[in-house]
């Protein structure tokens, strides 16, 4: 009886042990990840704060330029120009590091120009186009970009679909109340976009050199038996 009870003394104290292993790696585990995400939470603000910063008509607003890099295929620069919400008081919508407008910049102009007039939009979702007959040189032939309001959920919101060439010069409004862009391609010197309007899908095709629409149709959805 006595031989039992001990060992069932001992068994409780490796149990005992066992646990405050395990409750002492749990907590190294999370303070490690919450010193992480701080780590990396700060860096990322820092290189907000620290970014060239551009004027805006409201000088309240902290916009940040993002890093420059060369467009697939063509003597063309961009970068996109961040909103950095920890310089604002109050928020309307969006999340941290929202693009707000493109900057084009060729090697041959003094001055880059903007994709966008302003910066009271949301840029969404971002389509380059590559060339389909030499895939691994990843030549731009053109972008689809979302443009939405800053306000409301930017899931359900909709907004303008654009097509633009690699400066930047050659700017396509495609459709508006766009909630979604499905898909791009090229395929026999055609720019395919496959994009949801009205809650419809829709296709639309465009000329891969002058980027002029050649047709748009609505593609039904067959019921299900």
């Amino acid at each position: 009886m006595r031989n039992a009870q001990r060992i069932f003394r001992y068994i409780w104290r490796i149990n005992a042990v066992l646990i405050l292993v395990a409750a002492g790696i749990i907590t190294f585990g999370i303070g490690s990840l919450l010193l992480s995400e701080f780590g990396g939470r700060t860096a990322r603000n820092q290189a907000a704060e620290s970014g060239i910063p551009v004027q805006a008509a409201d000088s309240r607003i902290p916009l940040v330029l993002g890093r420059m890099a060369i467009v697939g295929g063509a003597d063309v620069m961009r970068a996109d120009l961040f909103l950095n919400r920890k310089g604002l008081e109050f928020s309307s919508g969006g999340g941290p590091g929202e693009t707000r407008n493109i900057l084009f910049i060729e090697p041959a102009q003094k001055a880059g120009h903007w994709l966008l007039p302003d910066n009271d939009h949301v840029i969404g979702e971002s389509y380059d186009v590559l060339d389909d007959t030499d895939r691994k040189a990843k030549r731009v032939i053109a972008t689809a970009v979302l443009i939405k309001p800053t306000t409301g959920p930017a899931q359900i919101t909709t907004g303008k679909l654009l097509l633009f060439d690699p400066p930047g010069r050659k700017v396509v409004e495609v459709s508006n109340n766009v909630r979604d862009i499905h898909l791009t391609l090229l395929s026999s010197g055609e720019v395919t976009i496959l994009y949801e309007r009205d809650r419809r899908l829709v296709l639309a095709a465009f000329d891969s050199g002058s980027l002029i629409q050649r047709r748009e149709q609505e593609i039904d959805v067959p019921q299900l038996k």
